[in-house]
């Protein structure tokens, strides 16, 4: 029972969703004037290009033999799916989102683009850093800055940032799937590009 819901957190927040979920609770609190027609062109956009392309180029890496399973779960098979999506992400916040755009989610997606080359290095390294906490704890923490950014309640979005993040370190270390030095790597790497762009916005 433990073990089926520790997993469902790990698929619930899967880190091909996290720039989605970003950019859709960016919308829900933005006092900005964005059109729905324009919000939907977004988010579809961003769903199509960062959820169903990587699933696509994964099946497509799979034949090709360089992936063994969609948990890649050795540092040589994060290489090629890391640096695809820094692309796929790249493009988002040059030609979807731009600055001129919307600032805060060009830099939230540039930020993702940050973390993912540096999960990269690590993985040209040998070391397997937590893809999981790298796109969590990089969606979260912009969330609480957006909350910042509007003055609205950061304590709230504080707490919920620590849970999610407890819930994502209890799930990977019962699965098995990390150390706890992995974990804190892929924290440190998801928050610290999101930090250091946000002189940029705020």
């Amino acid at each position: 029972m433990l073990t089926s819901f520790l997993k469902s957190i790990s698929y619930l927040f899967h880190p091909l969703l996290m720039p989605w979920m970003g950019a859709v609770y960016y919308f829900s609190v933005t006092p900005k004037d964005y059109s729905p027609l324009k919000i939907s062109y977004w988010l579809i956009s961003i769903i199509s290009l960062s959820v169903l392309l990587p699933l696509v180029l994964y099946f497509i890496l799979n034949k090709l033999n360089k992936v063994q399973t969609i948990h890649l779960k050795t540092s040589k098979e994060r290489i090629w799916p890391l640096l695809l999506n820094s692309m796929i992400i790249g493009y988002l916040s040059v030609y979807v989102l731009p600055e001129s755009i919307c600032v805060e989610l060009h830099y939230f997606l540039l930020g993702i683009v940050i973390t993912i080359l540096m999960g990269l290095v690590l993985a040209l390294l040998k070391f397997k850093t937590s893809i999981n906490m790298m796109s969590t704890s990089s969606a979260f923490i912009f969330i609480v800055l957006i909350n910042l950014h509007y003055s609205y309640s950061v304590s709230s979005a504080f707490v919920v940032f620590v849970i999610m993040m407890g819930a994502m370190v209890s799930s990977r270390l019962h699965l098995n799937a990390h150390t706890a030095r992995e974990l804190v790597v892929g924290l440190i790497i998801g928050v610290s590009p999101q930090l250091l762009l946000l002189k940029n916005w705020l």
